[in-house]
């Protein structure tokens, strides 16, 4: 970069710094949410500290432009205002605004963003994370890995490698939907080999090494709806690739021990649900009968920010139960639903509509990437409570950020990574 006279020399080394400190963040958060978290902050405090030039503030103001920024800004409106009538105290009220914060920041990220070359850098840094991720899940099968979670060999157990195996399974399937969209762009025929391999055995890290039922949902929806979406002017071809993906899917559910024993599980799990028998989808039956009475009660507005753990507490008697389910729902709709009402769930839907708009603004491969990031969206935020969450909330958040920070510019067709 030519910095031009002296004087925009410290300008532009800080212009740097804050955006590869962003790029850090994208290689970090599917690792260490402590790193995701450091680099993020330092990102956000050199992104203020350009504020004092005129024509980064103005950059900024613009940011403010983008669809999604308003329906992020009110979501957190909401939020404050529902403290007014909330039964939780200041100190749940401080854990809950914390927890959401990162929207407040989306337009400091859209910011951040605003380069193109900055924007394929974040992408790259992603899939270096995921590279790594998904290598050591296989490896993981023969091998020990120190930096592993999980300390178990051979086919039939969890392979998790870092987090947990829903955070691990829904950014696994989107990396899934990533790779076969870089597969569409590659220039080359061994590009696209070589991508469409990785895409492969992404999905069957899932489907073979994972116990994420979130992810096995989230990687069937959002592969089917990149295929839709980016084959949808070619349906011969859109109907083999249907007929190949559900010969592979029976294929998988037939040789993969923890995929079908996961799928009936949750069957006989949501059949025999009762508040004194603990399981996972048992127990989010019995949040489901808890959280419709409550909102029968406040509909409108919800019972406010941070009453959902208050209310839960005392609700459900039995310990077991309530060490699962009273902290969270583990479901993002119903959590908004019971809090802030159907103003907060409205509010929410405009959120994601937004983006869903803003992909059918983009060329057939761009659009299947953004709509399949809507689909793991919705699928992990209707098992899970995924903008409460440390590491998905990072995930949604800044791939919104990074999907959305080319709203305002023209489409960038030619580049391998999505703007």
């Amino acid at each position: 970069m030519n910095s031009g006279s002296p004087d925009k020399r410290p300008r532009a080394l800080l212009t740097i710094a804050s955006a590869y400190c962003l790029v850090l963040v994208y290689f970090a958060f599917p690792v260490s949410v402590a790193l995701a978290n450091t680099t993020l902050a330092l990102a956000v405090l050199l992104a203020g500290v350009r504020m004092s030039d005129a024509q980064a503030r103005a950059d900024l103001v613009r940011t403010l432009r983008n669809p999604v920024v308003w329906p992020a800004m009110g979501l957190v409106l909401v939020m404050v205002v529902a403290t007014l009538w909330s039964p939780a105290d200041w100190s749940e009220y401080q854990d809950y605004l914390r927890k959401y914060f990162k929207l407040v920041l989306l337009p400091i990220f859209l910011f951040l963003l605003a380069d193109a070359e900055m924007r394929k850098r974040c992408w790259q840094a992603f899939a270096v994370a995921m590279l790594f991720t998904l290598a050591s899940t296989w490896l993981n099968v023969w091998f020990d890995l120190p930096w592993s979670s999980t300390q178990n060999q051979g086919f039939g157990v969890d392979h998790t490698v870092f987090k947990d195996h829903i955070s691990q399974g829904i950014m696994m399937a989107f990396f899934t939907c990533a790779t076969l969209f870089w597969a569409t762009k590659s220039a080359s025929a061994v590009g696209r080999v070589l991508w469409t391999g990785v895409a492969v055995l992404a999905a069957a890290s899932v489907l073979f090494l994972s116990v994420g039922r979130t992810g096995y949902l989230s990687l069937v929806l959002s592969v089917l709806v990149f295929a839709v979406v980016a084959l949808a002017c070619r349906p011969r071809l859109l109907g083999a690739v249907l007929g190949a993906g559900l010969l592979g899917l029976a294929l998988a559910f037939a040789l993969s021990s923890q995929f079908q024993q996961r799928t009936l599980q949750a069957w006989e799990e949501a059949r025999s649900s009762s508040p004194s028998n603990v399981t996972s989808v048992g127990a989010r039956v019995q949040v489901w009968h808890f959280a419709v009475q409550q909102i029968r009660e406040r509909p409108l507005l919800g019972a406010g920010t941070g009453s959902y753990p208050v209310l839960a507490t005392a609700h459900f008697e039995n310990p077991a139960m309530c060490a699962t389910i009273c902290p969270h729902p583990h479901n993002q709709f119903l959590f908004f639903l019971f809090e802030l009402g159907l103003l907060g769930l409205l509010v929410f839907a405009w959120f994601l509509w937004a983006i869903v708009r803003q992909a059918f603004r983009h060329p057939p491969a761009h659009r299947a990437l953004m709509l399949s990031f809507v689909a793991v969206m919705l699928v992990s935020n209707m098992t899970h409570s995924s903008f409460w969450l440390s590491t998905e909330s990072h995930f949604f958040i800044l791939f919104t950020a990074l999907l959305m920070a080319s709203a305002l510019r023209p489409v960038d067709q030619g580049k391998v990574a999505a703007g």
